[in-house]
């Protein structure tokens, strides 16, 4: 047996979890699809990160003495 072989019982229980996995992906696009397409407003929307109104590190206009 080599180093990045699996058991069938081993390959088994990785197969199982990729498929979970993957169900489990789909059925959160579907629920954001729907809540879209519904427009239920149950999954919480990021908002865009808005512009600062000013530098957080101004630039001093003064002269130095």
């Amino acid at each position: 047996m080599g180093i990045l072989t699996l058991s069938d019982h081993r390959a088994t229980q990785f197969r199982r979890l990729r498929r979970r996995t993957w169900l489990l992906i789909a059925a959160c696009l579907l629920a954001r699809a729907a809540d879209a397409a519904f427009g239920l407003n149950l999954i919480e929307h990021s908002q865009p990160a808005a512009e600062p109104a000013s530098p957080s590190c101004p630039i001093s206009k003064e002269p130095l003495l």
